[in-house]
Formats: structure tokens, C-alpha cells, sequence
């Protein structure tokens, strides 16, 4: 039977939200697909995204960055991190290579781990990158870090240029030095509108505003003793609030999925990510915005949400103090915008498909 290993970062969930699509779409294609996941993001989370049946292997293959919480990244201990992992290289290889070996997969697909590419090539195993952004560029928006990394970044750009190719799903960030790029269309998961359950379920009037608020591991319990009440306004808290008021909700997820709350929310309040943003776009919803200025994606992800829906961006601090009342009643005026297909998936499924040996 044709194998698939998948290879995917643990520094945050985003990279699960974009690359799970894809296996499936593949899995949709090709007959009893083996799928292995190389992974320490846990497993129940996977099962979410993950509509076929898959092995898990728990092993780390990548630094990714070092966080102080969802937003603030540790440039000094990320450097750090990235040194000690480059200098035990051969010994990381080694036992990427084991595994490997020991599995002999048909195919390696990486988000976006640059280790396993090289150690698939030595093994004879194809492979191919795909994320919307990579290392490289996320660690040159520190120019002082970037300098003190000069060998490391050459040997990761080496290894991402060994991939057959590297899969980008718009938005991605521009990675023009990359020749093997493919770029292909938005990949996301897209949400179905379930409002009228929601309007039982809590009670609200005809007329009343939902606003869905992600912030990713941001705590809020705390800000949301200060969070605006606005008239006809409820709030859903995906972060499990202990705050307890008439507006603000808990998200029931045994009921709801997430991308279903978002499909049903006036509105939804969030930072920068791959996932959010392209699940939004799907759905049309305008959308306020955390600033997160010292990551490299970013400016990119914003621009190309802020092209399809209305969007707003305010500072962390803002929206911590709840200085929002503005910016959302603007926005729950806004029209939704026209929804974004996933029409990367395809593509990026027809780019995979010559190299399994029986898709071939």
C-alpha cells in the first residue's frame, strides 16, 4: 500500500489547520493511503482535523520559535535553541534517518520541519516542504539574530531547496530565494453556518450581534472584567472565561465546531494565523485583528484578509484594556465579504500525486 509521512511543527496549531486538508484531499484519492504523522502536537487535536486514519510518531524535528506566550517570541532563546540543535545535527539526523528506515514511507511531506527533507534524501525517500512560511524568513525579521545564525540559515536553506518542491498555500510569505516554490490557491477547512442553533442555544434576541473571540492561548479572564457591553452584543469566548456575565459565553465544544462558530459570528476578534485567517476568509466575516508585529508573516496574512473581508487591527494592549467598543461596533456594520474557496486543496493533491508510486 502507498505510504505518506507527515512531518509537522508543533509551535502552535496553524500548521496543522493548513496541511490537514491536503491529506485528506489525498487520502480522498488515493486507495488505502498509509498515513503516518510525525508530530508532538497531541493526538485528540489531530482526530479533529484529521478525517482518515493515521499512525503517530511523537518525535520533535524542528526548534520552530520560543514563546513568552502566543505572542511574544524569545529571540534570544530561539537563537540559542537553534544553535544547540545545529551543533547535535548529526546526531538529529541519525535518528531521523532511524525512523525513517524503519518505516520506508513512499513520500515525506513536511510543515515545515527542514531536518526530515534532508534525512528522506539520504534515505531515498521524496520529498516536499509545504507551508506558508518557513523558518528562514521568520528568523531573518531579526536582522541582529539573523546575523549571529549565518551558518545555520545557509544550511536550512540548503535543506529546504532539496524538497522536489515547496508547496506554498496562499497567503504565504513571498520566499522568492526558494526556485522549487509551487504556489497554490487558499487551503482550509470551511464552516458551516449554524446561527439559528446558536441563537437557541443562548437565548439571543432577533437582532442580537455574535462576536467570536480567539486569541490563541492569550489569557483573558482577567481584561474581560473591563470588556465592553454593548447593547444587543454577546460575546463567545473560545478560551473557557470563568468571568461570569449575561453576554459572554463559553464555547460548548461537544456541540460546536470552531470553524462553525465562525461561520456563524457577526464577527470574530483574533491574531494572525494561517488557519484563522483563511477559515474566515472562507466565510466572509469581518474579522478585528491583534497586531503581532515582530512576526514575519504577518503583514502578509493581514493584507490578504483585510482584500476580502473587513478588517481592523488594534495593539494587545488595547484590547486587553477593552478600548474596543469602537472598532467592533464599525465592524458589526460592515457587509460580510465574499467567500474565499479552498481551491488549493486540489492543486496541491494533483502536485503530490505523481510522486506516489500508485497514483502514478
Amino acid at each position: 500500500m502507498p505510504s505518506l509521512y507527515v512531518v509537522i511543527s508543533a509551535h502552535g496549531y496553524g500548521h496543522l489547520s493548513q496541511i490537514t486538508p491536503v491529506i485528506n484531499g489525498l487520502h480522498a484519492r488515493v486507495a488505502n493511503l498509509q498515513v503516518t504523522v510525525q508530530t508532538e502536537i497531541p493526538r485528540p487535536l489531530i482526530e479533529k482535523r484529521l478525517s482518515c486514519p493515521f499512525d503517530q510518531v511523537e518525535h520533535t524535528a524542528d526548534i520552530g520559535m520560543l514563546m513568552a506566550g502566543p505572542t511574544v517570541i524569545c529571540w534570544e532563546d530561539s537563537l540559542h535553541a537553534y544553535q544547540a540543535f545545529h551543533r547535535d545535527w548529526d546526531g538529529q539526523m541519525r535518528q531521523q534517518r532511524a525512523i525513517f528506515d524503519a518505516r520506508r514511507p513512499d513520500l515525506l511531506l513536511t510543515d515545515i520541519p527542514y531536518l526530515p527533507i534532508v534525512a528522506a534524501r539520504e534515505s531515498g525517500i521524496p520529498a516536499v516542504a509545504y507551508s506558508s512560511l518557513n523558518w528562514v524568513d521568520i528568523l531573518e525579521v531579526n536582522s541582529a539574530i539573523a546575523s549571529q545564525m549565518r551558518p545555520e540559515l545557509a544550511m536550512m536553506r540548503d535543506a529546504y531547496q532539496q524538497a522536489a518542491c515547496f508547496i506554498q498555500p496562499e497567503p504565504s510569505m513571498p520566499m522568492s530565494w526558494l526556485e522549487n516554490r509551487r504556489p497554490v490557491g487558499p487551503v482550509m477547512l470551511v464552516g458551516e453556518n449554524r446561527r439559528t442553533d446558536l441563537d437557541a442555544d443562548l437565548g439571543l434576541a432577533q437582532g442580537d450581534k455574535l462576536v467570536v473571540v480567539s486569541l490563541g492561548g492569550i489569557p483573558l479572564d482577567s481584561p474581560l472584567a473591563n470588556w465592553p457591553q454593548l447593547p444587543g452584543v454577546h460575546w463567545i469566548i473560545a478560551d473557557s472565561p470563568t468571568v461570569q456575565r449575561g453576554d459572554i459565553h463559553r464555547w460548548d465544544e461537544s456541540r460546536y465546531r470552531f470553524i462553525d462558530m465562525v461561520a456563524s459570528a457577526d464577527l470574530v476578534i483574533t491574531k494572525p494565523g494561517y488557519g484563522m485567517f483563511t477559515e474566515i476568509a472562507a466565510v466572509g466575516v469581518p474579522t478585528l485583528n491583534i497586531a503581532r508585529a515582530d512576526w514575519g508573516e504577518s503583514a502578509v496574512l493581514e493584507a490578504w484578509l483585510g482584500r476580502h473581508v473587513a478588517l481592523k487591527t488594534v495593539p494587545l494592549a488595547q484590547l486587553l484594556g477593552g478600548d474596543v467598543a469602537d472598532e467592533v461596533s464599525a465592524l458589526l456594520q460592515a457587509q460580510r465579504g465574499i467567500p474565499v474557496p479552498p481551491s488549493g486543496i486540489d492543486e496541491a493533491v494533483e502536485l503530490l500525486l505523481p510522486l506516489l508510486p500508485a497514483a502514478s
